[in-house]
């Protein structure tokens, strides 16, 4: 009999939401046995979300065989950006000023960069987009680092915001300034997110 995959989407779905939200915080471990405990489920679902979330990189297996949300190196954060910021810059290849001006309506940082490469990502083509999020799913905890150690911040989502409103040749300019800003304090940004998530780790 093949198994209802109903049950491990919906784990799938609450643990790639606590992730992203930062209820789980990165290097935290993931009991099977207990997220199942949690869940009301076998632990044959946790397993499969586990497994999904492992290919999209939002989790690990460690080398003692346990799952744990995923913590980049400082190379691989580095080789985030960049990889973000090219699909940033072929999506700026179809990307057409929209009627209406870009609103980030009040959002926090993290919202308010979401909100901009959707907005900027909405004429690519699907797997751009999809790739788009992938990334954006795997800078969350980089993002939230961001906000804190990197000032100004927020006045570089603005910039970006303001240029493209403006129109013409400058928004992939004030992009790619605003990622190489990123990519060259890669050490700071992964320091001050791992500094976030050990109060919660107990580590």
């Amino acid at each position: 009999m093949a198994l209802d995959p109903r049950p491990g989407e919906r784990v799938y779905q609450e643990i790639k939401q606590a992730i992203l939200s930062g209820e789980l915080v990165i290097l935290q471990r993931l009991d099977i046995d207990k997220l199942a405990s949690q869940f009301g489920v076998s632990a044959t679902p946790v397993r499969y979300a586990l497994a999904i979330l492992a290919a999209e990189r939002l989790v690990r297996l460690n080398t003692s065989r346990i799952y744990q949300v995923a913590f980049w190196s400082e190379r691989e954060l580095r080789e985030l950006y960049q990889w973000r910021q090219q699909l940033t810059k072929w999506a700026l290849q179809s990307y057409s000023p929209a009627s209406a001006p870009v609103a980030l309506n009040g959002n926090d940082y993290a919202g308010a960069y979401l909100t901009l490469m959707g907005h900027i990502d909405r004429n690519a083509n699907t797997e751009a987009r999809r790739a788009g999020r992938s990334a954006d799913e795997r800078l969350q905890q980089a993002l939230r680092a961001e906000a804190e150690v990197l000032p100004g911040a927020s006045d570089d989502i603005r910039k970006i915001v303001a240029s493209l409103n403006r129109g013409g040749a400058s928004p992939g300019n004030t992009l790619r300034r605003y990622f190489e800003r990123r990519i060259s304090h890669c050490a700071l940004i992964r320091s001050a997110a791992h500094a976030k998530a050990m109060p919660n780790n107990g580590a």
